[in-house]
C-alpha cells in the first residue's frame, strides 16, 4: 500500500462493508423475534394466574424456547458477519491471505441464519396450531 493514499483504505472500507447489509437485515429479524418471544412470556406468566392449562403453558413454554433457539441462530450469524465484515477488512488493507477465512466466516453466517430462521418456522407453525378453530388468522 502507498504511503499517505487514501484510496486503498477507501477501497477497503468498501469492500468489507458489502456484508454489513445482511447484518441490517439480521437485525431486523432479531427485534422482531425478541418482541415474539418477550409476548410469549408474558402469556406464561398471564397463564400461570388464569384458568389455562398446564398443557397450554408448556406450549407456551416450548413456543418460546423455540423463539429463543431462533435468536441465539441469528445472534451467532451476526457476530459471525462482524468477524466478516474485520476479516475482509483486514485483508484488503494489509493484502493478507484470508480467503478461507472469508469463506468459512461467511458459509458459517448462512448456516446460523438458516437455523435461527428454521427455529422462527417452527415456532410459526406451533402458534398457528395454537389458534382456535375457525380463527381466520
Amino acid at each position: 500500500m502507498e504511503a499517505g493514499s487514501v484510496v486503498p483504505v477507501g477501497t477497503a472500507i468498501a469492500g468489507a462493508l458489502t456484508p454489513a447489509f445482511l447484518l441490517a437485515g439480521v437485525m431486523t429479524a432479531l427485534r422482531v423475534l425478541s418482541e415474539r418471544r418477550n409476548r410469549l412470556v408474558d402469556r406464561v406468566h398471564a397463564a400461570r394466574g388464569g384458568r389455562e392449562s398446564e398443557i397450554d403453558i408448556a406450549r407456551l413454554r416450548l413456543r418460546a424456547g423455540i423463539a429463543l433457539g431462533a435468536m441465539l441462530g441469528c445472534i451467532l450469524s451476526a457476530i459471525l458477519v462482524c468477524a466478516l465484515v474485520a476479516a475482509t477488512f483486514l485483508g484488503l488493507l494489509y493484502d493478507l491471505p484470508l480467503r478461507s477465512a472469508v469463506i468459512a466466516l461467511m458459509l458459517g453466517a448462512m448456516v446460523m441464519l438458516a437455523a435461527g430462521l428454521g427455529c422462527f418456522f417452527a415456532e410459526a407453525l406451533l402458534a398457528r396450531t395454537d389458534l382456535p378453530p375457525g380463527d381466520p388468522r
